[in-house]
């Protein structure tokens, strides 16, 4: 028997994928490390930082994702990141209409890092978009878990202004 998809099961969907979506950069400018493999991400993750730094999408773990990217963070003397107006694809609850396991959220996304000693300036702003695929878990649901997960990160940088030496050392990140 398929599970009810009514108007609270939408509503409840979409405030927890907004929730997994506002950790996702709270947990790294806070560095909370183990917070953002396991409340953020599906155990495998697709991530996609083509636009930004070339190379290709990198398929690993959670975990080590997150261990790729903290040396990355961790090497900037403060991070700031705004997530907003998340568009949160779900279907809406009419009759016929399955309860999803999957869903897609399209999300403005700026950044602000600093590295004190970089040449040309300590700051370098960029913005661009989060485009970022979420499966539903139902093993955390069933402990009464947010059961939301990020199973594919994808950030299109549309620009960028300050000091590009305070990037040089994340130049590397998917290469």
């Amino acid at each position: 028997m398929a599970a009810l998809y009514d108007t609270q099961a939408f509503l409840l969907d979409r405030a927890n994928v907004y929730d997994v979506v506002t950790r996702l950069t709270m947990n790294i400018d806070l560095g909370l490390w183990d917070e953002l493999a396991d409340e953020v991400y599906a155990s495998q993750v697709v991530v996609d930082y083509t636009s930004m730094f070339g190379g290709k999408p990198m398929e690993m773990t959670n975990q080590g994702y997150v261990e790729n990217l903290r040396p990355t963070m961790t090497g900037f003397d403060s991070i700031h990141h705004i997530v907003m107006g998340q568009v949160i694809q779900l279907p809406q609850p009419v009759p016929g209409v399955a309860r999803p396991d999957k869903c897609t959220v399209i999300a403005n996304v700026v950044g602000h890092m600093t590295r004190h000693g970089a040449k040309g300036g300590p700051m370098m702003h960029n913005g661009g978009r989060y485009v970022l695929d979420l499966v539903r878990l139902p093993e955390l649901e069933r402990k009464g878990q947010n059961p939301w997960r990020i199973s594919r990160h994808a950030t299109e940088l549309l620009w960028q202004e300050g000091s590009s030496d305070v990037m040089t050392q994340v130049a590397t990140l998917g290469s």
